[in-house]
């Protein structure tokens, strides 16, 4: 049968407003802030706030010469829930659904990404493993970073 793609699913809860976790989320500023320094994230052309259809222009570091990607918001229902996807970069493919619930301490937080990974030699160096490891300890260090600041207040 067909192969499943990969897919990557991390959780937090954070003790604050659903609304406050999305208003976070859909600002790429700070995305940024809350990005491993060694995912090397450099913005190229973002909006302040992003919305359905937004453009998201970066390059990536971190697995060899930094890759120029551009993501678009292909969903958008606020306060609980918008996809970004890949429309040009090294993956096969790459949606990034972030997931937000109400839950009795605040908000419940779920990313969920599904991806291939890229195709010809890159394939062998850039594998399904690889990626979900380097996503283990990214969205690790994200939620904690948001944990961080958002539950300061």
């Amino acid at each position: 049968g067909k192969k499943s793609m990969p897919e990557f699913k991390a959780q937090v809860v954070l003790a604050c407003p659903q609304v406050e976790v999305f208003e976070f989320l859909i600002r790429p500023a700070n995305v940024l802030m809350i990005s491993p320094p060694e995912t090397a994230l450099n913005y190229i052309d973002v909006p302040e706030v992003v919305e359905l259809g937004s453009k998201i222009e970066f390059e990536l570091g971190g697995f060899g010469p930094p890759q120029r990607i551009v993501h678009e918001i292909t969903a958008f229902e606020s306060p609980e829930m918008f996809e970004e996807s890949q429309v040009s970069g090294p993956l096969g493919k790459w949606v990034h659904k972030h997931i937000i619930e109400p839950h009795d301490e605040g908000a419940h937080l779920t990313d969920l990404i599904e991806f291939e990974p890229p195709g010809g030699i890159a394939g062998f160096l850039v594998t399904a493993d690889r990626i979900l490891e380097s996503l283990q300890t990214s969205f690790g260090h994200r939620h904690q970073e948001m944990k961080k600041m958002l539950e300061q207040g």
